[in-house]
């Protein structure tokens, strides 16, 4: 054409400063308000199908968030019940600590006694092995999830930066379509100054001369016809691309937005067990792990002292369940906060770690679950027709899938 379809620029690839996954998290847990704030006025509530869409995406939005919480907060509840534990121990009579520090001191000397026999250099530090200690029932699951979450963390983040960039390219359209349509409207304005120079010439000419001027005239308007046909042909393209590309925009940024919170959610999980077990990887969890088990093997040979070990621990856990403790067996690993007051701070701090940053996930997918119902209730009620849409997503949503 004429005026032609002006060339695409590819949009240019921005630099982005690396940030440590937990902080990249929480700065993309801040854009996601922005961005659905923006689809929010973006999508046109009146368009029906555009209105069923945007119900159907803020309800699996709420089961999302729904379900993440529903496997956070067993988590949660674990940890809960262990600083109850160490309340209840806290509030026991006198005569009952004595027995349980006396019996937690006697464990602690013979640990020390299997430890010294079996005095070897294994490649994890202290602290993976208290967390493999600690959480050894579930350690081998939890190598297999760390390696599941690692692995669709990277599907997750791939995703993220191809949608981040088709938006990026989609916005670059828009204002390649909007400057198009200013171009057109400077050649309107030069082709109207043209012929209005061309009437006056023709009309002084004729005047002056006594020309016949017509077939010059004629032509002139034929010409500026035809190019205003072309112009109105390319602002009527124009505006159907932008309306195309707004959609597709639109649907960017929901697309973008549902990833985001997956990717939030997931690197947060990884952080936590990574912060669990004291490693920074699912590679370094299975190595830590298998190291752990060899060492296990290695113990066993070696113990001397089993059995008045094991009497010494039916005991504690025995006391320990007399105060109510319900996970008493775990103290057997953790004889040193029974006899150490610092031990048992760090112990309550490390469980109060754990449960902020499990609460924290909670409630970031509360707030996001609160939005999106917010949204759903304020579609509601605008009109009636809206109403009866949402209920009726709902509902198909909720025959399909029974178990939510």
């Amino acid at each position: 054409m004429i005026f032609g379809r002006f060339r695409k620029r590819k949009a240019e690839p921005e630099i982005e400063e690396v940030l440590p996954p937990e902080q990249e998290a929480e700065q993309i847990a801040k854009e996601i308000k922005a961005d659905s704030a923006a689809e929010k006025e973006q999508v046109d509530i009146k368009d029906k199908k555009q209105r069923i869409d945007y119900i159907q995406r803020l309800y699996e939005g709420i089961q999302e968030a729904k379900n993440q919480n529903e496997q956070i907060k067993k988590e949660y509840a674990e940890v809960t019940s262990h600083l109850k534990d160490i309340q209840l121990m806290d509030q026991a009579l006198d005569e009952d600590k004595v027995v349980v520090l006396q019996t937690a001191s006697a464990i602690d000397q013979l640990m020390k006694e299997r430890d010294y026999l079996k005095k070897r250099r294994y490649k994890f530090n202290d602290a993976q092995r208290q967390a493999m200690e600690n959480f050894e029932t579930t350690a081998a699951d939890d190598v297999k999830k760390l390696k599941n979450f690692e692995d669709y963390q990277i599907k997750v983040k791939n995703d993220l930066h191809q949608l981040e960039s088709e938006k990026q390219l989609l916005k670059s359209d828009k204002r390649d379509i909007i400057n198009k349509q200013g171009t057109l409207r400077v050649v309107s304005k030069v082709l109207a100054g043209i012929l209005l120079v061309f009437a006056l010439l023709m009309l002084t000419i004729r005047l002056a001369f006594e020309v016949d001027v017509t077939v010059p005239v004629i032509a002139t308007a034929a010409f500026a016809f035809l190019v205003l046909l072309v112009i109105m042909w390319e602002a009527r393209a124009n505006r159907t691309d932008m309306v195309i590309t707004e959609r597709k925009c639109n649907r960017a940024i929901s697309l973008l937005n549902r990833v985001k919170i997956k990717y939030v959610n997931n690197t947060r999980t990884i952080d936590y067990m990574c912060m669990k077990y004291r490693v920074r990887n699912a590679t370094e969890l299975e190595f830590v792990y298998d190291q752990y088990q060899r060492a296990k093997r290695e113990w066993a040979r070696k113990r001397e002292s089993v059995y008045m070990l094991n009497e010494k621990k039916d005991i504690l856990v025995a006391e320990l369940k007399k105060m109510g403790v319900k996970d008493a067996e775990i103290w057997c690993t953790q004889v040193q906060a029974i006899i150490e007051p610092k031990e048992m701070v760090e112990v309550r701090h490390d469980l109060n770690t754990r449960r902020q940053k499990l609460r924290s996930q909670i409630d970031y997918n509360t707030g996001i679950m609160q939005d999106f119902i917010g949204e759903l209730e304020r579609i509601r009620d605008i009109r009636e027709e809206y109403a009866k849409d949402v209920e009726e997503v709902l509902a198909k949503s909720k025959e399909m899938n029974p178990e939510k």
